[in-house]
């Protein structure tokens, strides 16, 4: 992988400078799809072409919802669309890249696009052609350069919120309402409750909150009052007195026993511990949804939003947009095929059948996700919400972040301890990255 990015940056800027020979690579100005074509009734120009679209594969209802934004498309220009779907994702895009073989779109991930923005891989768009004013703000803020140029169209959004087991509260003497709305108050609520729990079903059989050693996860009580995570140049900054401060906040939950990782129920991941009746409160993604509708059905369950950390409150928000490779010769169909898999149409489409929200406001009002009380808490989310990104090395730094925080846990490290073996292996590992 080091080698291939090594390899990737010295191509790529040959790539870019035959990109700037290609003139007349396709234009941008096609209507948006849905419309049937051109305002003549025409098919756009694109009869007879193929439109290649970059993906990773998915569940049955993600494959199914892309199939029909396939078909539709096809029906409307009578085009054909090649769906090429990656095993591993990011390292195969990225050999496609350097052989100049990439699809005409492609997805890009929140957490990879400062790395893919930075390469010059994809054609910056038109915000008013694309209408992003539409948009969650945060989430274009989130497919944006440094140099200002949006790359990429959000496709959905998975937020966090609060699910808690209304069964194991009551039983305990509370309700959703005493669940609280800062993370101060949690300290002393999840003690007594923890305590009652304990004495209505055993030591150590339910955990009152379950939570996770991911960086992804702690960022927004980590960089609170900060510069945030990471320097202009990519490394790692994560030993500030802030953020030492806010771990060590972190850490507090966790050695008074007052959070547990699902491993230390000795289940898989927090959906698990839930449905299973082994956690009260939960932080977790609106995808645990489905899971807990089909697998864990018994379980009599609500959600609340995210408490808020110093006075702020935060959600973290988990975003997939669509790119239009630079190299394409297939620009102005790419441009179609976006325009109209984030149109409020092909978003009721897409996000009604893979289970994900919309990234527009406008698409969330036509789903009617206000119908459904723990779809309508996560889209409430999105607007406070942190995209999961930390510059060009978000999986580097999580790694190491993740290598030491169980010593920290232990005891053996304090929060100052385990910030900084965890920069300091992150940075190394970037450096030998070049």
């Amino acid at each position: 992988m080091k080698k291939t990015t090594k390899l990737l940056a010295l191509v790529l800027a040959l790539v870019m400078a035959l990109g700037l020979m290609l003139t007349g690579c396709g234009s941008t100005e096609n209507p948006p799809a849905g419309d049937g074509g051109d305002s003549d009734g025409s098919d756009g120009g694109f009869a007879g072409r193929t439109l290649t679209v970059g993906i990773w594969g998915g569940n049955d209802q993600e494959t199914a919802s892309i199939n029909t934004l396939k078909a539709n498309f096809e029906e409307m220009y009578g085009c054909t669309v090649e769906l090429k779907v990656y095993t591993d994702y990011n390292t195969q895009i990225q050999a496609d890249f350097i052989g100049q073989t990439a699809p005409d779109c492609f997805y890009v991930d929140g957490s990879m696009f400062p790395f893919y923005g930075s390469l010059g891989v994809m054609e910056p768009l038109d915000p008013a052609e694309y209408e992003l004013d539409k948009f969650y703000p945060n989430l274009i803020e989130a497919f944006t350069n440094a140099d200002g140029e949006v790359l990429c169209v959000p496709k959905d959004v998975s937020t966090l919120a609060t699910y808690y087991n209304i069964d194991l509260l009551e039983a305990c003497g509370y309700t959703a309402d005493d669940i609280p709305d800062n993370y101060d108050d949690y300290k002393a609520f999840l003690t007594d409750l923890q305590a009652k729990l304990d004495e209505v079903y055993g030591k150590n059989q339910i955990a009152a909150m379950t939570y996770n050693q991911d960086l992804s996860r702690n960022l927004p009580i980590l960089q609170d009052g900060n510069d945030g995570l990471v320097a202009e140049d990519g490394t790692a900054t994560l030993t500030s007195d802030g953020v030492v401060a806010n771990m060590e906040y972190i850490l507090d939950f966790v050695k008074n026993g007052l959070w547990k990782t699902p491993s230390d129920l000795g289940l898989g991941w927090n959906g698990e511990a839930f449905g299973t009746g082994k956690a009260a409160i939960m932080e977790e993604g609106n995808w645990v949804y489905g899971t807990l509708r089909t697998d864990y059905s018994d379980i009599n369950f609500g959600v609340k939003e995210m408490p808020s950390y110093n006075g702020t409150q935060y959600s973290m928000s988990y975003t997939v947009g669509y790119g239009i490779y630079a190299l394409s010769e297939n620009k102005d169909m790419a441009s179609a095929w976006i325009k109209y898999v984030t149109s409020v149409d092909g978003l009721t489409i897409w996000c009604g059948g893979a289970g994900c929200l919309p990234p527009r406001s406008d698409a969330a009002e036509a789903m009617d996700v206000e119908s459904d009380p723990v779809w309508a808490v996560h889209s409430a989310m999105t607007e406070c919400s942190l995209p999961w990104q930390l510059g060009n090395n978000a999986s580097i730094i999580n790694t190491a972040y993740q290598n030491y925080f169980p010593l920290a846990v232990s005891g053996e490290m304090t929060a100052a301890e385990f910030l900084t073996a965890a920069e300091q292996q992150a940075n190394q590992e970037i450096a030998n990255a070049g």
